[in-house]
């Protein structure tokens, strides 16, 4: 009996696994519907902060009515452009037509030469998510049917009901002289399930509670008004105050979640003012508006500067929440972002950026027993963080353009692999290779 039980597991197995080569064989093609594109511009960068900042406005978790965001072609097609960073290779498009928004995407299949191509078209709608058409490859596929599987693909593989939200976010869509006006749901986008569960599939792993972070941050908080840590001059003792707690939590909770509800909460208070319209409401508590608290680490200083102690913050923090890729890319994007709304673009707050990633990487990758050890070789601000010297700091739009192209050329990535290899050179990764 219990033989052939298993040998029709067996033959059923073996008869999905090839319907799904011969589908795949089937869908896939020899060229990419949409042709190389530029890399992300500032104008990029500068609309799709706007379409976040629109969406974030829009979004309030509390509230229960619903309330409108619009959109247009040009913010919808620049956020395409800079989540494409995110995954290699894939390529998209998004068209205003009439009454109907219309897009072409391209992923390339992996290790072979062959590419995946999706069409579909999203009319105008009133009440439930709706698609008139969708091809996949040469095949058109029932678009119930395409719902159904982004459905069930974002609740099993993102998880957070992740699929369900997503579809339901909005109950209405209508488009006026190329503005495309949606009616959102605002409890459902605000959620705290949303934001954990993109962040989560990015990690790899589920995120730490929310009030696992409140703990740290009213810890660190605590410690700040008791004047245990200065409120100005040296952000370092912030940074080491952060490992050991993190250190003693990992006793319980794990060390890549005591991490990573530490640096969290540290940048919540010490980090980039628009962490949080990044991660959104993944953390959820109203903690910061409960206490009245005295001090802040305003005047605190990293490599003399506080812009690298923000940048480095919260590049630990996104990594530590998410991949190498997301915290990368938004640092690039950020300063992108500045030379044409800010100072300019600077390879320093992209040191500091990847400083504070890796020192995420390396604590999240060593056995706990070992952390006492890295801890201790940590004495001053250069254990952790690279000096500035010899990496070019701000630059306006053109001076970048002429020097450095795009954030794709050779003379650009040069630049990169320099300050990796100066990491490479810190007493904390040193130390780290020798305990590995």
């Amino acid at each position: 009996m219990l033989r052939r039980l298993l040998k029709i597991l067996i033959i059923s197995f073996a008869a999905v696994l090839m319907a799904l080569v011969v589908f795949v064989l089937v869908v896939v093609e020899d060229a990419p519907l949409v042709e190389t594109g530029a890399p992300p511009s500032p104008k990029d960068v500068t609309e799709a902060r706007e379409f976040v900042r629109g969406l974030r406005s829009a979004i309030q978790p509390k509230l229960s009515e619903t309330a409108s965001f619009t959109t247009n072609e040009g913010q919808l097609n620049s956020v395409l452009k800079l989540g494409g960073r995110f995954i290699p290779g894939f390529r998209g498009e998004l068209s205003v037509d009439g009454k109907s928004v219309y897009g072409i995407a391209s992923v390339p299949v992996p290790y072979t030469n062959k590419w995946m191509n999706l069409r579909a078209s999203v009319p105008e709608f009133e009440g439930p998510f709706a698609l008139s058409s969708v091809q996949l490859g040469p095949v058109t596929v029932p678009p119930s049917l395409a719902i159904s599987v982004v459905r069930i693909g974002g609740n099993v593989i993102v998880g957070e009901r992740f699929g369900d939200i997503v579809l339901n976010v909005a109950d209405s869509m209508h488009i006026h002289d190329g503005n495309v006006a949606f009616r959102l749901t605002m409890n459902e986008m605000g959620s705290n399930g949303l934001m954990r569960g993109i962040f989560g599939s990015l990690r790899g792993s589920d995120m730490p509670d929310s009030g696992d972070i409140d703990r740290y941050y009213l810890e660190f908080r605590s410690a700040m008004d008791l004047g245990e840590l200065p409120t100005s001059g040296s952000y370092l003792p912030y940074l080491l105050f952060m490992l050991e707690a993190a250190q003693e939590g990992s006793q319980s909770e794990g060390v890549a979640n005591a991490y990573t509800s530490a640096i969290i909460a540290l940048t919540l208070i010490c980090g980039a003012k628009d962490f949080t319209l990044i991660v959104g409401g993944m953390i959820g508590s109203e903690f910061a508006e409960d206490n009245n608290w005295k001090a802040d680490c305003g005047e605190l200083t990293l490599n003399g500067r506080i812009d690298s102690r923000r940048h480095f913050t919260t590049a630990a923090a996104l990594q530590a929440a998410s991949n190498r890729g997301f915290a990368v890319s938004v640092g690039e994007f950020k300063e992108l972002y500045d030379t044409v709304k800010s100072g300019g673009f600077d390879f320093t707050d992209l040191a500091a950026n990847n400083s504070g990633i890796r020192m995420s990487n390396k604590f999240m990758s060593t056995p706990a027993p070992d952390w006492a050890e890295l801890i201790h070789g940590i004495r001053s601000e250069n254990d952790v963080i690279i000096g500035f010297e010899d990496i070019p700091q701000i630059m306006s739009e053109e001076d970048f353009k002429n020097n450095y192209k795009d954030v794709e050329s050779i003379e650009y990535l040069k630049m990169l692999n320099l300050i990796e290899a100066r990491i490479d050179e810190l007493a904390l990764h040193r130390r780290a290779n020798r305990i590995d």
